[in-house]
């Protein structure tokens, strides 16, 4: 009894712990738990305040310094003690620094940068946990028609059992009836474990265990759009592709460092400084120096480098050289965009072209296993060819259930390569989830 009690306790426990989520739903559990979106958001918040940091250095640097000090001197020719203090105000304030000016604008990219990388993690998490939501839904539907096999080869094998005890069919049929529920009794295992895989995987990305999760209606239709070409794609990919955008600003980056390079090592530095002091003495015996004084400065500092053993245009070639390898990634990284837009958009037309030949595979099959079932009923098919006919649809039906759920997968990752997996298109996905 006690056994019972632990044991539905579990099973309280464990259903407690499991929840039914729609799309969006899975995706914003996601968001909330992944590690890396939260990183790519402090990373870039620090980005944004080192914009704030490195426009500060084009502002007065104003420093207070206060100095309290005591000198007691003991020799032949002095003995007395001196008790002094001393105030000020410094300021340095750079009015004319072209390298400085670049910095801003450098930090200023690194923050857009920052940017766009979150909004490339937002749109990575997006593709991975939507991903995983169609593979569990996919697991489940393989697990769905493989059960079904399993009741349906149960049933056929008691049948036979039923004709063996009367002599009606051989023993053949029966250990052939029996092999065949056997058999799918295995891939029923293999594929209820595909299923818990699916929900593992979705429970790491989103810290839930979700167990029930709505199916992809029968009327999603499976088609392209053919308002855009493979070209439109392309043009719409360099626009908007994440990965392109940061390689833009690598490059404008690259380019205001050369700038940078070029004003550190030719153009000169203007400083305004500027100075306001108190000072007060206090000695012993002699008090011929004692007092307060009161000093005020201000002036122009100019910095101009001259000569650096040639490391400034070294520095430029250097810099101009980093730009020109940042450009040649960019130009690859577009490359290969465009070919796999090209890869992607030919599997989606392939898979349109699979699913409607699959689904004329599956009314062909139901056709020939009732015509297979109505001659093994007449006497004229044996059992080897009504089980062959019976897995043949079940193969079929499952194959279209996984093609259909290829294909939505296909489009997600056509989507962000494109940078349009919105969060817009993430509820018109989930509308036909039924």
């Amino acid at each position: 009894m006690k056994k019972h009690i632990i044991a539905t306790v579990i099973a309280a426990a464990s259903i407690s712990n499991t929840y039914a989520e729609s799309l969006f739903d899975v995706y914003k559990l996601a968001q909330e738990h992944d590690p890396s979106l939260r990183s790519a958001a402090a990373t870039y918040d620090a980005q944004k305040e080192e914009v704030v940091i490195t426009k500060g250095n084009l502002f007065p640097s104003i420093t207070f310094n206060g100095n309290l000090g005591y000198t007691d001197t003991d020799n032949k020719s002095y003995d007395g003690n001196v008790l002094s203090n001393s105030l000020s105000l410094d300021m340095n304030y750079p009015i004319y620094s072209p390298a400085l000016s670049y910095a801003v604008d450098a930090v200023e990219i690194g923050f857009n940068s920052a940017a766009i990388d979150y909004e490339n993690a937002q749109e990575n998490l997006a593709l991975k946990s939507l991903t995983e939501y169609f593979d569990l839904l996919a697991a489940q539907a393989a697990l769905k028609n493989t059960e079904a096999q399993v009741l349906s080869n149960a049933s056929q094998l008691d049948r036979v059992k039923k004709q063996f005890d009367v002599g009606l069919v051989s023993v053949t049929d029966l250990q052939d009836a029996q092999a065949a529920y056997d058999a799918i009794k295995v891939q029923s295992l293999s594929a209820y474990s595909n299923v818990l895989k699916a929900q593992q995987a979705l429970y790491q990305r989103t810290g839930r265990h979700i167990t029930k999760i709505p199916e992809l209606s029968k009327g999603y239709q499976i088609k392209l759009d053919n308002d855009l070409t493979i070209e439109q794609l392309i043009k719409l990919a360099q626009k908007q592709n994440t990965d392109i955008k940061t390689l833009d600003l690598a490059v404008q980056a690259a380019e205001k460092n050369i700038q940078i390079e070029k004003s550190n090592g030719r153009s000169p530095t203007v400083v305004l400084t500027g100075s306001l002091s108190q000072s007060d003495s206090d000695s012993s015996p002699n008090r011929s120096s004692d007092g307060a004084s009161t000093d005020a400065s201000i002036g122009i500092g100019v910095s101009i480098p001259l000569y650096k053993g040639g490391a400034i245009n070294a520095s430029v070639r250097k810099a101009a050289a980093n730009t020109e390898a940042v450009r040649e990634s960019r130009s690859a990284a577009i490359q290969t965009l465009e070919l796999n837009l090209r890869s992607l958009h030919l599997d989606l037309q392939t898979s349109v072209a699979q699913i409607d030949a699959q689904a004329q595979l599956v009314k062909s099959r139901t056709s020939a296993l009732e015509a297979t079932q109505a001659g093994y009923d007449a006497g004229i098919r044996n059992l080897v060819e009504l089980l062959t006919a019976q897995s043949n649809l079940y193969d079929a039906q499952n194959t279209y259930e996984q093609l259909r759920y290829g294909f939505v997968v296909q489009k997600l990752n056509l989507l962000e390569l494109t940078g349009d997996l919105t969060e817009d298109e993430i509820h018109k996905l989930g509308a036909w989830l039924k």
